[in-house]
């Protein structure tokens, strides 16, 4: 290398970070070379590193994926617990021994990434959003920061362990105020019911028919019907449901709901889990005549019956049933379809 020769190193400018024009540049010298370098984070855009509601609802998934995957942090607090950063800024708390769903969390920082970019589009302040089956809370917090402090989400975990861990990190965000969380169940209407969590699993937990099931921990727990949880409240705007086959009994359970509010949905959906799938499709498409389907690739089709009663197909669906604005306003659809 010559003498008088100096070397510019280039930026990493990230797709989400400052323009590159505007980072201030230091140099050190090493003999005779000068040596220069841009500052990628400099300390007074600190601010800048965190994701936002706006960011979920205008930003492309390829580069939400990217960025929250830049931001990504995890820690062991010990005691099997994780704490993990999550959607480009909140905090959740996770088990260590998780294989289905914290692992991925502790290394990407997103789950479910076409699901998780449809809600970031579609929930807005001041709505009123239920989570079914909120597990650790990674939907919850998704939720309660894009509804503002003039909405609320209700968050419904019925394993205990996980609702110990689920309510300590709404509280560590700062969501408290606006999250319900409840400890139970949804079904049909109020009973007491058994719930398996299978090791490392936890996210699979559902109805058993009593205790002593091996691999895994069996809670005896109370079950409620949402009716009985929301009607006396404000008006709900969505109901994510994600219930591991408990879906029929508690869209059952549900009824008083969807005849006061005709909340939007969005169902997890496996023809295989139920005893007659296609009655009950019929019976939320005779309740929401505009339905449909958002695919792993983030796009969004018609609701093909076929396809979705198809029980040679394992894999688990995301269905929306809801209002004009869910299923086909321009604000969603062209862009959802579009982006990738």
């Amino acid at each position: 290398m010559a003498a008088d020769m100096a070397l510019e190193l280039a930026p990493f400018t990230p797709l989400d970070g400052p323009p590159r024009s505007l980072l201030p540049k230091r140099s050190a010298t090493l003999g005779t070379t000068t040596i220069r370098a841009s500052l990628v984070c400099p300390r007074s855009w600190s601010s800048a590193m965190d994701l936002f509601p706006g960011h979920f609802a205008s930003w492309t998934r390829a580069r939400l994926e990217f960025a929250i995957r830049r931001r990504v942090q995890t820690a062991y607090l010990g005691g099997g617990i994780v704490l993990a950063r999550v959607l480009g800024r909140h905090k959740i708390f996770l088990r260590g021994d998780d294989r289905g769903f914290a692992c991925h969390l502790m290394l990407d920082g997103y789950w479910e990434m076409w699901l998780t970019h449809f809600l970031g589009r579609y929930v807005r302040p001041g709505m009123h959003v239920v989570d079914v089956g909120a597990n650790f809370g990674y939907y919850t917090l998704l939720f309660a920061d894009a509804v503002g402090p003039n909405g609320r989400v209700t968050a419904v975990e019925p394993n205990p362990e996980t609702a110990k861990l689920l309510r300590e990190t709404i509280q560590l965000n700062g969501f408290s105020a606006r999250t319900r969380i409840v400890e139970m169940a949804l079904s049909d209407s109020a009973k007491v019911a058994w719930l398996f969590s299978p090791d490392h699993e936890p996210k699979n937990s559902g109805f058993v028919n009593g205790p002593g099931l091996v691999g895994g921990q069996t809670f005896e727990i109370a079950a409620v019907a949402l009716d009985d949880l929301a009607l006396p409240g404000p008006p709900v705007d969505l109901v994510k449901i994600d219930a591991e086959g408990a879906e029929v009994a508690i869209v059952q359970g549900m009824k008083g709901l969807i005849e006061r509010d005709r909340p939007a949905i969005v169902l997890e959906f496996n023809a295989t889990r139920y005893s007659n799938a296609e009655d009950f499709l019929d019976g939320l498409l005779a309740q929401y005549t505009m339905a449909r389907q958002l695919r792993l690739d983030g796009t969004i089709s018609a609701l093909d019956k076929n396809e979705v009663l198809d029980a040679s197909d394992v894999e688990d669906r995301i269905l929306l049933f809801g209002p004009e604005p869910m299923t086909r306003s321009a604000r969603f659809l062209p862009e959802l379809t579009s982006s990738r």
